[in-house]
């Protein structure tokens, strides 16, 4: 067994050594203001020898606020995956491949980030491209309590092209956003599921800067419109410039989480839906570390419901054996919610509209669902409540009614759901099978509302009519598909007609007549 041994005292004694190792020396705190360094800071206590073994190349410390080591760490670079010892040491012989080193933040620490003011998730080291052995240590916080319960915010696609556009962001959806936060006295995270610009890289920074700017940390996703030409294929490295590893985990109360990027690129324009053997195998090491008693919650850009990539059956192996299992994506700028049946057990994903909704040209998205995003309430290894929250708008507001013979549009088209004018429409975009909806009249209950699927009612004629009929958007990206519209045919229809949705928590949401939405100033703007 070849050793090599490295003295922490004499590298920074010997200035010449430390040149000739390649070691960096910045802080080494993993909340440290200026991003992910490497090597160690000189602020750092001295500390024991560490003995490499078997070639490994990358190596150091995790501790405590006081210094203590910390045991049973989860540290990787993406490839492999391995655990500090009692001494708070890791090692590993780091891929060629590699870019990062990051930990798994253990349930019992705080999530660090990059400042009080900046909560972007800082939970990685750069790497060198030197085969030379490196140094990265890392400092973690230990919570005072580890809360089991706890929120959780979705935010589908930013999708940001423009500084304009980063304004509507700010100024609605994290507006919006914050007024929430402030009811909220549990402890608060967020992941963003990739989109988070719209292919322009100079605006990377600047949405890091935005996410980190409310009172809870965000952890990010990449997507499709996040990757960039390199030579003959779009990759992910100007993304993981800016907000670092595209496949990570870490753990909260009783959840474990992973991220994945799970968009590949096969030239410069065309990708499709896929998770590699590799990551496959990053994966399975990093759950081997997690107990089956836990929830586990996926996430990741590209909705997996209707695919059939090459590694599925993998996939579903690895996650199905958990307490609970969540999957969360975007990608489609429409609502959706699926349940996968994997070996008699369900598994819920989480389809998230949009927060930009149509891409900022309205205050919808193409399927009529609100710019908005996703609060999740968690206790220990269940979510206990979810709700889609509409972007200035209140909570309540949970679907839109409109008559089956109303005609939507504008110059460039008008657009109709093609039912008959005694037919009520309803569209309820965060919807399950386990959501009633249904119509009173006069007091008494009329009927349930019955979901319809197929064209017409496969789209939204509401949207269309803004989108295409007065924007003239493209029919391609704006004919929107959508799984949530709801019918019923009532007979000489009075002014007494009432709507009552019931979503699976026992919620119940109103609309009358009045509310039948018959024009299109809504979806213009608020």
């Amino acid at each position: 067994m070849k050793s090599i041994f490295v003295n922490v005292r004499g590298l920074f004694v010997f200035h010449f050594i430390l040149a000739f190792l390649i070691l960096g020396c910045s802080k080494n705190n993993g909340s440290g203001d200026n991003g992910p360094g490497n090597g160690k800071g000189d602020d750092e206590p001295d500390l024991p020898q560490v003995e490499l073994v078997n070639g490994n190349n990358v190596y150091g410390y995790i501790l405590d606020e006081a210094n203590n080591p910390i045991a049973n760490v989860v540290v990787t670079d993406g490839y492999t995956v391995v655990k500090t010892d009692n001494k708070g040491v890791y090692q590993f012989k780091k891929d060629n491949n590699a870019k990062f080193v990051h930990y798994s933040t253990p349930a019992e620490y705080e999530i660090a980030v990059e400042s009080s003011n900046r909560k972007a998730p800082l939970f990685y080291k750069t790497l060198n491209t030197s085969n030379n052995p490196q140094q990265h240590n890392f400092t973690l916080n230990k919570r005072t309590t580890v809360d089991k319960n706890f929120v959780l915010f979705g935010l589908g696609d930013p999708q940001v092209a423009s500084q304009a556009e980063v304004g509507r962001f700010t100024e609605e959806t994290l507006i919006d956003v914050t007024t929430e936060l402030a009811t909220i006295s549990q402890p608060v995270i967020g992941i963003s599921l990739g989109d988070v610009v719209a292919d322009n890289a100079s605006l990377l920074n600047t949405m890091k800067i935005r996410l980190g700017s409310t009172a809870m940390p965000v952890f990010t996703t990449i997507g499709n419109h996040d990757k960039f030409s390199s030579g003959t294929v779009k990759t992910n490295e100007v993304f993981e410039n800016v907000f670092g590893p595209t496949n990570y985990s870490f753990s909260m109360g009783d959840v474990h989480f992973v991220c994945l990027d799970n968009v590949v690129f096969s030239n410069t324009s065309d990708y499709s839906m896929g998770i590699s053997q590799e990551q496959i195998h990053w994966m399975e090491q990093d759950l081997s570390h997690v107990p089956k008693d836990k929830m586990l919650i996926v996430y990741y850009h590209m909705p997996l419901r209707g695919t059939n990539f090459s590694t599925r059956t993998q996939f579903f192996n690895l996650i199905k054996d958990f307490k609970t299992v969540h999957l969360m994506s975007g990608h489609t700028h429409y609502a959706e919610n699926y349940i996968h049946s994997v070996s008699g057990k369900e598994i819920y994903e989480h389809v998230h509209a949009a927060t930009c909704g149509a891409w900022w040209k309205s205050t919808i998205n193409g399927d009529g669902t609100p710019n908005g995003y996703m609060i999740f309430q968690i206790e220990g290894t269940t979510i206990k409540d979810w709700i889609y929250k509409p972007t200035k708008l209140p909570r309540d507001f949970q679907f839109r009614l409109h008559w089956g013979d109303m005609s939507f549009g504008g110059q460039y088209g008008y657009f109709t759901y093609g039912q008959p004018g005694n037919t009520l429409i309803a569209n309820v975009w965060n919807a399950d099978p386990a959501w009633k909806v249904e119509v009173y009249m006069d007091g008494a209950k009329l009927g349930d509302m019955t979901l319809t699927t197929s064209s017409p009612l496969n789209q939204d004629a509401w949207s269309k009519g803004y989108h295409l009929g007065v924007l003239n958007r493209n029919p391609s990206n704006y004919s929107t598909t959508t799984r949530h519209l709801y019918t019923y045919r009532i007979d000489n229809p009075n002014s007494t007609l009432r709507v009552v949705v019931t979503d699976r928590f026992g919620r119940t949401y109103e609309q009358n007549h009045v509310d039948i939405v018959t024009e299109l100033s809504s979806a213009a703007g608020y």
